[in-house]
């Protein structure tokens, strides 16, 4: 899978000198594929679960009902209470493993995989994601992206959900591994609420990319977080890093 300019036309055309001591550090959700895909995908699993153990059919379809109008926390409790309303904790248990532990049926967006490539060219490329580490692992591999990083940072594995974004830990972490005096370390996510505080307090520059449709698309900029470029497509990181 390699860089091509000719391939992207927003890359094609962008020169790049004085980037070579940039590397770019990514974020996974919304940054390169669309975190709604791997819901639906989820919700499929989810709803063949309900099916086969109480009959009940199109929970999936109400599934995604639910988070597209904004019940992002209480999906599952939700949508099982329909399927059984006197479901147990270890039902409700199951029924998100299912969620958690499915194979995603999950795509990068088209210009993830060009933007990969050029970061590459600039050195050793990064990836920080949150969220449970089996589950991201899992998105990785079904994206097939992991031979793209030189490092790539779990947060849930430093310790649990406290070492999420903005937790300064893995940012401490990349630093070690790819940065340097003569570094400049980009990070490139889509969450002003969590992602770009810690990257503008320790110096690095960062970098929104605004999509429709992301999951988190009402999140409030944090205090500090506000990301010091937006794009709308990654196929821009060339001209604003020339």
């Amino acid at each position: 899978r390699g860089f091509s300019r000719e391939a992207h036309p927003a890359l094609a055309t962008a020169g790049n000198p004085g980037m070579t001591t940039c590397r770019i550090v990514f974020d996974l959700d919304d940054t390169l594929y669309p975190e709604r895909q791997f819901a639906l995908s989820g919700f499929r699993a989810a709803g063949t679960w309900a099916q086969a153990r109480y009959g009940v059919d199109g929970l999936a379809d109400e599934m995604a009902a639910l988070l597209d109008s904004g019940h992002l926390g209480a999906v599952f409790k939700i949508s099982l209470g329909r399927a059984n309303p006197d479901y147990s904790d270890a039902e409700l248990a199951e029924f998100v493993e299912c969620y958690r532990d499915h194979t995603p049926e999950i795509e990068l967006y088209d210009d993830a995989e060009p933007a990969l490539g050029f970061a590459a060219t600039l050195g050793p490329v990064g990836l920080i994601t949150d969220g449970t580490h089996r589950v991201q692992r899992s998105k990785v591999q079904a994206l097939g992206i992991a031979p793209h990083f030189e490092e790539i940072i779990y947060t849930n594995e430093l310790g649990g959900r406290e070492f999420h974004k903005p937790h300064p830990r893995a940012f401490e972490l990349m630093e070690a591994r790819l940065g340097g005096d003569d570094v400049q370390l980009v990070y490139v996510g889509d969450n002003p609420s969590k992602d770009f505080v810690t990257p503008n307090a320790r110096g690095w520059r960062s970098v929104q990319i605004e999509r429709g449709q992301r999951i988190h698309h009402s999140a409030p900029v944090a205090k500090g977080g506000a990301p010091q470029h937006l794009i709308h497509s990654l196929g821009e990181l060339v001209s604003l890093l020339a």
